[in-house]
């Protein structure tokens, strides 16, 4: 068995039904798969307020005028729009960040456990690493953030797409034939993918990845099938009919290819969690910025270019900025919320009108005690079946916090975002127990507190990890998504080249943001 197929495996149970003998009675799933929800519909917007770091809420008038002049505006206040905003502070330059939501973070969600105050969760992107995520570990390191490393000790529990469960050890997992064709396949075209360079992808390949799969003879096979609806339905939240082949390739080799996307090692997506949640790390940005810099529940409808060197953004409930440059730095599938003058161009609008969200949620069990890993089990329950597509152990052993982190995520979310809150928690907590097999369900049942986030719902983002491009459209327009349009400038980690869909990505794309605005007010002063 190939490294890549071991390890490939502990992101979300790729192997389908093996020749593992298995340690539980086959378990029927009676999940249920749906067609993907429509967008929701948009909220009321709140009344705009200035962040502060104890989170009082204040009126746009509260701070003087409420139209404002500054240097640059940044429309979002995610990690990358929040890089770019301190950056451009530390250089010099007035700065006023718009953040649509009561909160800075973006896709990252730090929550404090109601039944162990002190212990905190993540509910979004929570995890980086100190070899190839230099950027935010050097973040962390700065503002004195403690990191702790991913628990990796113990067997893992996989249901197969049949419905069977297996508990294996890395000793023990063995994939299918063609599961370890797909495997292969895949690492290999994804490491011969240049991420900076879209254009070199062939164009008769340049279709999508279900297709892809066809065409190498794979995509009729039912092992290698669900392998690739795992594989995708995981990193970003989409099937493989779907995304285009170019860009899932291209989303892999941006993370260092399938060993490390899979890894909790030190160069891997999984190794390590911020001790205090990664929200801290927005919090020591903002704190390093002058007060006011940051409006909160400021949704920007308009963003309007009258001249060169002078924008007007403006927020849904009329505050009005007038700036020299503005960043967007805001998933892809909002900006149709803005209006843009001039409108953009239609390169940008092409790509922009057709990104995806990932069908996106999870969910966090906190116990009493790590009862997985007394049963000598890591922490890692999988299946394509749903609604648990992949688990971590997320505990925190020295604040006796014992959490496993669940992701539901593609068609498998988009079935269980149907259900209301209490069936949604009665689903993941049977599935679980099902998984775990009836010595140890009441241990599974055994709760003390269900925290949930559906990304797919959240306002202002609308999914999750990121956004996902069909057939043809990251050869063809992925350039002009970094593309500045006049004075406007476009980040947020979808226009990163190297860990899209990370942190690290976001923060990279708000440092490129950054550099690009001091060079452009650099020169005009």
């Amino acid at each position: 068995m190939s490294i890549v197929s071991s390890i490939i495996s502990s992101i979300d149970g790729i192997l389908t039904a093996s020749s593992s003998a298995p340690t539980f009675v086959p378990v029927t799933a009676s999940h249920t798969v749906f067609t993907p929800d429509a967008v929701p519909t948009l909220q009321v917007a709140r009344e705009p307020k200035p962040w502060t770091q104890d989170e009082t809420v204040l009126n746009a008038a509260d701070r003087g005028n409420p139209d404002a002049e500054v240097d640059v505006v940044v429309v979002g206040g995610g990690f990358s729009g929040m890089m770019a905003a301190h950056n451009i502070s530390n250089a010099g330059y007035s700065v006023l960040v718009l953040e649509a939501r009561d909160r800075i973070g973006g896709r990252s969600q730090t929550q404090v456990l109601q039944s162990q105050p002190g212990a905190v969760i993540e509910m979004g992107a929570g995890y980086i690493n100190q070899k190839t995520q230099p950027t935010v570990y050097a973040l962390c390191e700065k503002y004195g953030l403690e990191t702790l490393a991913q628990y990796d000790t113990g067997d893992n529990i996989r249901q197969g797409y049949d419905g069977q469960v297996y508990r294996e050890s890395f000793e023990t997992e063995k994939a299918p034939e063609s599961v370890q064709k797909f495997q292969e396949l895949v690492a290999i075209a994804a490491s011969k993918v240049d991420i900076e360079n879209f254009e070199k992808f062939p164009e008769e390949k340049d279709v999508s990845f279900a297709d892809w799969l066809g065409q190498a003879g794979l995509w009729n096979d039912p092992d290698a099938r669900a392998a690739a609806e795992s594989l995708t339905s995981s990193l970003v939240g989409r099937m493989p009919q779907e995304l285009g082949a170019h860009y899932i390739l291209d989303y892999i080799q941006s993370g260092f290819g399938l060993v490390s996307l899979a890894s909790e090692g030190e160069d891997g997506a999984q190794s390590l969690l911020v001790k205090n949640g990664t929200s801290s790390i927005t919090e020591a940005l903002a704190k390093d910025m002058p007060d006011g810099s940051i409006m909160l529940n400021s949704p920007v409808s308009r963003i309007d270019q009258q001249a060169p060197g002078e924008v007007h953004v403006t927020t849904k409930s009329g505050f009005r900025v007038k700036a020299k440059k503005a960043i967007l730095a805001i998933p892809t599938n909002v900006y149709s919320q803005i209006h843009f003058t001039p409108p953009l161009p239609s390169s940008k609008r092409a790509v922009v009108s057709q990104t995806m969200p990932g069908l996106y949620a999870k969910t966090v069990l906190n116990y009493a005690s790590p009862w997985w890993r007394e049963a000598g089990l890591v922490g890692k329950f999988s299946s394509r079946n749903g609604p648990i597509v992949f688990s971590f152990d997320c505990c925190n052993v020295d604040m006796e916090q014992y959490s496993l982190m669940i992701f539901i995520s593609g068609d498998v979310a988009s079935a269980w975002h149907r259900l209301n809150d209490l069936e949604r928690e009665e689903s993941v907590i049977e599935h679980l127990a099902a998984l775990v097999g009836p010595d140890l369900a009441s241990e599974a049942r055994n709760v003390t507190e269900v925290t949930m986030v559906e990304w797919t719902k959240e306002e202002y983002i609308w999914g999750g990890p990121t956004s996902s491009m069909g057939p043809g459209m990251l050869r063809k327009y992925g350039d002009s998504l970094r593309e500045s349009f006049g004075d406007l400038h476009f980040g947020g980690g979808e226009t990163a080249y190297k860990w899209r869909g990370y942190l690290e990505g976001a923060i990279t794309s708000g440092l490129r943001t950054a550099e690009e605005v001091i060079g452009d007010l650099g020169s005009s002063d």
